[in-house]
């Protein structure tokens, strides 16, 4: 259980580790930026989402479109 959902969270989005949530800094500029974008993507578009219960969103580190987890 990740400290998110042991606080009653009900959107998670599962971005860069607990020392940088929103990047990551081992990845060359231009891939942490874009990785960074896609966190901030990801979070609007998590809180269109209606959702019944706790939620777990993650975002993929590589190219491409986000992706939502279970």
């Amino acid at each position: 259980m990740s400290i998110a959902e042991s606080v009653g969270s009900n959107r998670i989005i599962i971005g860069g580790d607990f020392t940088y949530p929103s990047g990551d800094p081992s990845l060359p500029p231009d891939r942490e930026e874009a990785y960074r974008i896609r966190i901030l993507e990801k979070s609007v578009d998590v809180m269109k989402t209606p959702i019944d219960a706790p939620t777990v969103f993650s975002v993929r580190k590589g190219e491409g479109d986000s992706e939502e987890g279970a």
